[in-house]
Order: C-alpha cells, then sequence, then structure tokens
C-alpha cells in the first residue's frame, strides 16, 4: 500500500480519469476506488480506523471536467454512508475540518 496525501490523492485520480478521457459520471469502464484516512485528532471521540476510513472512487465530479465539485464517500465500516466528504475536510478549506492523514489506492479495475 502506497500512502499518499489529499492533494497527491486527488490529482491521481484527474489523471486517472484524463487517461481514459472520462469527462461525466456514469459512462466509466475502468474504476480507481480510493480510501482516505481520517486523523484521530479530528475527532473529540475515539473511532475505529474502520470508521475513520472512507472510500470513494474517481467517479465523483471533483474529479471531471464537468460542473460541480462533489466527493461522495462511505465509511469502511458502514457506519456513516453517502458522505459528502469535501465538505468535511480541512483540505478542501473547511475551518476546523477533519484532516487527512493520509490516502492509498484500493482497488483499480
Amino acid at each position: 500500500m502506497e500512502k499518499m496525501n489529499w492533494h497527491e490523492a486527488k490529482e491521481y485520480l484527474i489523471k486517472f480519469n484524463n487517461k481514459y478521457n472520462y469527462t461525466t459520471k456514469g459512462t466509466m469502464d475502468h474504476i480507481c476506488t480510493m480510501i482516505a484516512v481520517i486523523s484521530e485528532d479530528s475527532f473529540t471521540k475515539e473511532y475505529s480506523l474502520e470508521s475513520r476510513s472512507y472510500v470513494f472512487t474517481n467517479d465523483n465530479k471533483a474529479f471531471l471536467n464537468n460542473c460541480g465539485y462533489s466527493i461522495f464517500a462511505s465509511s469502511l465500516d458502514g457506519s456513516d454512508p453517502c458522505v459528502r466528504l469535501e465538505r468535511y475536510l480541512a483540505d478542501e478549506g473547511v475551518k476546523d475540518g477533519w484532516k487527512v492523514d493520509y490516502c492509498y489506492i484500493k482497488s483499480e479495475d
């Protein structure tokens, strides 16, 4: 597992989509699944690694060349499904937002 920071992960998914000329949602034959692990100190309560790990794919507007900007993700343990991740992250400009500890590629199909 190669760890990367949030900006590297976003750049990777944009390049992945450009490689396959993907410009719109839902028309993809190749999917890259990424995990973002949120740091423990982003929360006042203790959460497991699976609860702090969010899975998302290249099939999000933030990684495509179209209007809109969203990143839908779900926690690995299923406790937090269908979250607009970009609305919670400090790296996305959210004041006092969650800090991404690291990201990694789960799979590429």
